[in-house]
């Protein structure tokens, strides 16, 4: 089933729209949840209360692409859900080591969350990938979005872990000029 065609069935307030999100995109979401919790336990927890925010959403929200949309959501919530748990511990994993990369873009890292929620910072970002080249944007999403390490994107795109690390350094340097020009840091 297409995006479209379940987009219409959450307006149309049809469960059915659960359980075709599940089926196309379960997986995607499953994977996201897990790079950042690491528990599977939580990880469908995490997909579980995303498909409820979907739910509440949709309608009046009408996603233009809604694989982003749904990443973007799974990524929120499994930060959230990551922080509730690890408070006091802080370290450790990939989550960690992202949020650390992207600091240099966004002033504070523990703004980071609240910073890629305004609608604003959404716009320049959806704007700042389109005129990415098709290789700097997948890398980027794939280490930002997709949580993915570095050596399984080296590995994915048949690429050396230095030429990721240079792709995404520099990428991350742009983003920063043009928060910067923008005003937004």
């Amino acid at each position: 089933m297409e995006d479209t065609e379940i987009i219409r069935l959450f307006e149309a307030r049809s469960e059915q729209a659960i359980s075709e999100t599940t089926a196309k995109h379960g997986t995607l979401l499953h994977q996201i949840a897990m790079r950042i919790l690491g528990n599977e336990q939580d990880a469908q927890e995490c997909v579980s209360d995303v498909l409820m925010r979907v739910w509440n959403a949709i309608p009046p929200e009408k996603p233009e692409s809604y694989p982003a949309y749904l990443s973007a959501l799974t990524r929120n919530c499994a930060v959230s859900q990551y922080r509730r748990a690890h408070r006091e511990k802080r370290g450790g994993g990939e989550l960690a080591v992202v949020l650390d990369e992207l600091s240099d873009c966004i002033a504070d890292s523990e703004d980071v969350e609240q910073a890629v929620d305004s609608r604003l910072l959404r716009a320049l970002l959806t704007q700042f990938l389109d005129g990415l080249s098709a290789d700097h944007r997948t890398v980027f999403v794939s280490r930002y979005i997709q949580m993915l390490p570095v050596a399984e994107i080296a590995a994915r795109y048949g690429m050396t872990q230095s030429k990721v690390k240079v792709s995404l350094l520099r990428t991350r340097r742009k983003l920063r000029v043009l928060l910067e020009k923008e005003g937004l840091l």
